[in-house]
Protein backbone atom coordinates (compact mmCIF):
# COMPACT_ATOMS: atom_id res chain seq x y z
CA UNK A 1 0.00 0.00 0.00
CA UNK A 2 1.50 3.26 -1.12
CA UNK A 3 1.62 6.12 1.18
CA UNK A 4 2.87 9.40 1.38
CA UNK A 5 3.85 12.08 3.82
CA UNK A 6 0.35 13.51 2.94
CA UNK A 7 -1.36 10.39 3.70
CA UNK A 8 -0.21 10.42 7.29
CA UNK A 9 -0.87 14.89 7.16
CA UNK A 10 -4.61 14.20 6.23
CA UNK A 11 -4.67 11.77 9.05
CA UNK A 12 -3.23 14.32 11.90
CA UNK A 13 -5.39 17.20 10.38
CA UNK A 14 -8.56 14.72 10.52
CA UNK A 15 -8.25 14.26 14.04
CA UNK A 16 -7.77 17.58 14.71
CA UNK A 17 -10.52 18.76 12.83
CA UNK A 18 -12.63 16.29 14.12
CA UNK A 19 -11.63 16.83 17.78
CA UNK A 20 -11.88 20.99 17.10
CA UNK A 21 -15.60 20.56 15.33
CA UNK A 22 -16.99 18.30 18.13
CA UNK A 23 -15.61 20.88 20.61
CA UNK A 24 -17.36 23.71 19.23
CA UNK A 25 -20.78 21.51 18.46
CA UNK A 26 -20.26 21.00 22.18
CA UNK A 27 -19.49 24.91 23.47
CA UNK A 28 -22.80 25.84 21.34
CA UNK A 29 -25.29 23.88 22.12
CA UNK A 30 -24.33 23.94 25.91
CA UNK A 31 -24.30 27.82 25.98
CA UNK A 32 -27.75 27.97 25.07
CA UNK A 33 -29.62 24.25 23.94
CA UNK A 34 -33.10 25.67 23.70
CA UNK A 35 -32.48 28.39 21.05
CA UNK A 36 -32.66 27.09 17.25
CA UNK A 37 -30.20 29.11 15.90
CA UNK A 38 -27.42 27.25 17.93
CA UNK A 39 -28.51 23.70 16.79
CA UNK A 40 -28.37 24.72 13.11
CA UNK A 41 -25.07 26.60 14.31
CA UNK A 42 -23.71 22.92 15.80
CA UNK A 43 -25.33 21.18 13.00
CA UNK A 44 -23.01 22.73 10.42
CA UNK A 45 -19.96 21.97 12.96
CA UNK A 46 -21.17 17.88 13.40
CA UNK A 47 -21.06 17.52 9.55
CA UNK A 48 -17.79 19.11 9.34
CA UNK A 49 -16.69 16.66 12.25
CA UNK A 50 -17.98 13.62 10.44
CA UNK A 51 -16.31 14.66 6.77
CA UNK A 52 -12.66 15.05 8.56
CA UNK A 53 -13.42 11.66 10.33
CA UNK A 54 -13.59 9.98 6.81
CA UNK A 55 -11.22 12.08 5.06
CA UNK A 56 -7.86 9.81 6.13
CA UNK A 57 -9.82 6.46 6.09
CA UNK A 58 -9.65 6.07 2.69
CA UNK A 59 -6.22 6.13 2.23
CA UNK A 60 -5.54 3.80 5.19
CA UNK A 61 -8.20 1.71 3.91
CA UNK A 62 -6.40 2.13 0.13
CA UNK A 63 -6.46 -1.38 -1.82
CA UNK A 64 -4.33 -0.81 -5.15
CA UNK A 65 -6.68 -4.03 -7.24
CA UNK A 66 -9.93 -2.52 -5.82
CA UNK A 67 -9.47 1.43 -5.14
CA UNK A 68 -13.53 1.76 -5.42
CA UNK A 69 -13.69 1.78 -1.43
CA UNK A 70 -11.30 4.64 -1.06
CA UNK A 71 -12.81 6.68 -3.50
CA UNK A 72 -16.64 6.38 -2.43
CA UNK A 73 -15.46 7.35 1.23
CA UNK A 74 -13.55 9.81 -0.35
CA UNK A 75 -17.14 11.38 -1.90
CA UNK A 76 -18.63 10.81 1.50
CA UNK A 77 -15.71 13.02 2.86
CA UNK A 78 -16.64 15.81 0.07
CA UNK A 79 -20.34 15.94 0.67
CA UNK A 80 -20.76 15.79 4.27
CA UNK A 81 -18.15 18.84 4.51
CA UNK A 82 -20.16 20.37 1.68
CA UNK A 83 -23.16 19.56 3.71
CA UNK A 84 -21.38 21.56 6.91
CA UNK A 85 -21.03 24.46 4.63
CA UNK A 86 -24.35 24.82 3.47
CA UNK A 87 -25.51 24.76 7.42
CA UNK A 88 -23.01 27.08 8.10
CA UNK A 89 -24.34 29.13 4.88
CA UNK A 90 -27.61 28.95 6.71
CA UNK A 91 -26.57 29.90 9.99
CA UNK A 92 -25.16 33.64 8.66
CA UNK A 93 -28.24 33.89 7.16
CA UNK A 94 -29.85 33.22 10.33
CA UNK A 95 -27.47 35.17 12.11
CA UNK A 96 -28.67 38.04 10.31
CA UNK A 97 -32.16 38.16 9.76
CA UNK A 98 -33.68 35.51 12.55
CA UNK A 99 -34.10 31.72 12.46
CA UNK A 100 -37.82 31.93 10.59
CA UNK A 101 -36.01 34.02 7.66
CA UNK A 102 -34.33 30.81 6.28
CA UNK A 103 -37.31 28.31 6.88
CA UNK A 104 -39.22 30.21 4.41
CA UNK A 105 -39.41 28.05 0.86
CA UNK A 106 -37.34 30.06 -1.49
CA UNK A 107 -34.69 29.33 1.07
CA UNK A 108 -35.37 25.35 2.01
CA UNK A 109 -36.05 25.03 -1.50
CA UNK A 110 -32.56 26.65 -3.07
CA UNK A 111 -30.71 24.51 -0.21
CA UNK A 112 -32.24 21.53 -1.15
CA UNK A 113 -31.49 22.11 -5.31
CA UNK A 114 -28.21 22.83 -4.06
CA UNK A 115 -27.32 19.74 -2.47
CA UNK A 116 -29.02 17.53 -5.28
CA UNK A 117 -26.82 18.94 -7.86
CA UNK A 118 -23.95 18.16 -6.02
CA UNK A 119 -24.48 14.73 -4.58
CA UNK A 120 -25.28 14.02 -8.26
CA UNK A 121 -22.59 14.86 -8.92
CA UNK A 122 -20.38 13.04 -6.48
CA UNK A 123 -22.48 9.95 -6.54
CA UNK A 124 -24.14 9.72 -10.31
CA UNK A 125 -20.86 10.50 -12.26
CA UNK A 126 -19.23 7.17 -12.00
CA UNK A 127 -17.50 6.49 -15.10
CA UNK A 128 -13.87 6.17 -15.63
CA UNK A 129 -13.17 8.34 -17.97
CA UNK A 130 -13.61 11.93 -18.93
CA UNK A 131 -15.79 13.96 -18.55
CA UNK A 132 -18.43 11.09 -16.79
CA UNK A 133 -16.94 10.42 -13.29
CA UNK A 134 -16.74 12.83 -10.39
CA UNK A 135 -13.50 11.33 -8.08
CA UNK A 136 -11.62 8.45 -9.35
CA UNK A 137 -8.33 6.64 -8.09
CA UNK A 138 -5.31 9.40 -9.21
CA UNK A 139 -3.76 8.01 -12.57
CA UNK A 140 -0.17 8.47 -10.57
CA UNK A 141 -1.36 5.69 -8.52
CA UNK A 142 -0.77 5.43 -4.44
CA UNK A 143 -3.48 6.32 -2.17
CA UNK A 144 -4.44 9.38 -3.69
CA UNK A 145 -7.58 10.91 -5.95
CA UNK A 146 -8.46 13.31 -8.53
CA UNK A 147 -11.58 15.01 -9.67
CA UNK A 148 -12.36 15.39 -13.20
CA UNK A 149 -12.43 18.58 -15.25
CA UNK A 150 -16.37 18.41 -15.71
CA UNK A 151 -16.58 18.00 -12.07
CA UNK A 152 -14.60 20.82 -11.02
CA UNK A 153 -15.70 23.41 -13.18
CA UNK A 154 -19.37 22.84 -11.51
CA UNK A 155 -18.57 21.64 -7.83
CA UNK A 156 -16.12 24.28 -7.00
CA UNK A 157 -18.03 27.40 -8.18
CA UNK A 158 -20.85 26.40 -6.63
CA UNK A 159 -18.38 26.18 -3.41
CA UNK A 160 -17.49 29.52 -3.83
CA UNK A 161 -20.76 30.89 -4.16
CA UNK A 162 -22.08 29.38 -0.79
CA UNK A 163 -18.63 30.22 0.90
CA UNK A 164 -18.45 33.54 -0.29
CA UNK A 165 -22.17 34.42 0.58
CA UNK A 166 -21.70 32.93 4.24
CA UNK A 167 -18.27 34.82 4.71
CA UNK A 168 -20.19 38.25 3.98
CA UNK A 169 -23.10 37.55 6.01
CA UNK A 170 -21.08 36.77 8.77
CA UNK A 171 -19.01 39.74 8.06
CA UNK A 172 -22.05 42.02 8.26
CA UNK A 173 -23.05 40.75 11.37
CA UNK A 174 -19.78 41.40 12.88
CA UNK A 175 -20.07 45.15 11.69
CA UNK A 176 -23.27 45.18 13.00
CA UNK A 177 -21.97 43.51 16.39
CA UNK A 178 -20.91 46.52 19.34
CA UNK A 179 -20.47 43.89 22.33
CA UNK A 180 -16.50 43.69 22.31
CA UNK A 181 -15.88 40.34 23.41
CA UNK A 182 -18.89 38.94 20.45
CA UNK A 183 -16.02 41.26 18.00
CA UNK A 184 -13.29 39.56 18.90
CA UNK A 185 -15.08 36.29 18.92
CA UNK A 186 -16.43 36.89 15.65
CA UNK A 187 -13.42 38.08 14.23
CA UNK A 188 -11.32 34.88 14.86
CA UNK A 189 -14.19 32.87 13.72
CA UNK A 190 -14.21 34.71 10.33
CA UNK A 191 -10.42 34.29 10.01
CA UNK A 192 -10.69 30.92 10.55
CA UNK A 193 -13.07 30.73 8.33
CA UNK A 194 -11.29 32.12 5.35
CA UNK A 195 -8.63 30.27 6.07
CA UNK A 196 -9.99 27.06 6.09
CA UNK A 197 -11.92 27.44 2.69
CA UNK A 198 -8.74 29.26 1.11
CA UNK A 199 -7.93 25.74 1.45
CA UNK A 200 -9.90 24.46 -1.39
CA UNK A 201 -6.91 26.63 -3.79
CA UNK A 202 -4.44 24.42 -3.52
CA UNK A 203 -7.15 21.43 -3.42
CA UNK A 204 -7.96 22.77 -6.78
CA UNK A 205 -4.29 22.66 -8.37
CA UNK A 206 -3.36 19.51 -6.67
CA UNK A 207 -6.20 18.24 -8.93
CA UNK A 208 -6.00 20.35 -12.12
CA UNK A 209 -1.54 19.62 -12.06
CA UNK A 210 -2.22 15.77 -11.21
CA UNK A 211 -1.44 14.72 -15.08
CA UNK A 212 1.25 17.08 -15.58
CA UNK A 213 3.20 16.89 -12.50
CA UNK A 214 4.05 13.69 -10.28
CA UNK A 215 4.10 15.91 -7.21
CA UNK A 216 0.97 17.66 -7.49
CA UNK A 217 -0.12 15.83 -4.07
CA UNK A 218 2.01 17.59 -2.18
CA UNK A 219 -0.02 20.46 -2.45
CA UNK A 220 -2.76 18.42 -0.47
CA UNK A 221 -0.07 19.12 2.21
CA UNK A 222 -0.93 23.30 2.07
CA UNK A 223 -4.28 22.25 1.70
CA UNK A 224 -4.32 20.49 5.20
CA UNK A 225 -2.28 22.69 7.06
CA UNK A 226 -4.81 25.30 6.13
CA UNK A 227 -7.43 23.69 7.10
CA UNK A 228 -5.82 23.01 10.18
CA UNK A 229 -4.96 26.40 11.19
CA UNK A 230 -8.11 27.79 10.12
CA UNK A 231 -10.12 25.34 12.29
CA UNK A 232 -7.78 25.97 14.95
CA UNK A 233 -8.73 29.81 15.05
CA UNK A 234 -12.04 29.19 14.67
CA UNK A 235 -12.31 27.24 18.02
CA UNK A 236 -10.32 29.81 19.17
CA UNK A 237 -13.00 32.20 18.38
CA UNK A 238 -15.49 30.19 20.27
CA UNK A 239 -13.69 29.75 23.59
CA UNK A 240 -12.35 33.31 23.95
CA UNK A 241 -15.96 34.93 23.71
CA UNK A 242 -19.82 33.82 23.79
CA UNK A 243 -21.63 32.69 21.22
CA UNK A 244 -24.10 35.44 20.39
CA UNK A 245 -27.83 34.73 21.26
CA UNK A 246 -29.87 35.54 18.36
CA UNK A 247 -33.89 35.73 19.14
CA UNK A 248 -36.91 36.26 16.39
CA UNK A 249 -37.31 39.95 18.37
CA UNK A 250 -33.84 41.01 17.00
CA UNK A 251 -34.57 40.95 13.67
CA UNK A 252 -37.37 42.74 11.64
CA UNK A 253 -37.23 39.86 9.35
CA UNK A 254 -37.83 41.25 5.10
CA UNK A 255 -41.54 40.53 3.77
CA UNK A 256 -41.40 38.38 0.84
Amino acid sequence: MALGWVNYLSMVVGGLAVISSTIITCIVLKRNPKEKLNWLFSMSFLFIAIAYFFLPIGAFIFDETNPNLMVFLTKIYAFTLFLGVVFLALSSLAFNYGIQFILRWPIVTTGLIILGIVAGFLFGLTGSEEPWYSIRQAPTGGADTQTSTLFTIIFYPICLIVVISTISFFIRAFKQTEDKTTRKSLKLFIWGLCIHIGSLIPNILSNVLAEHWKNAQSLNGLEFIMAAIGISLMLTGFIVGPTPEVTEETFQVPVA
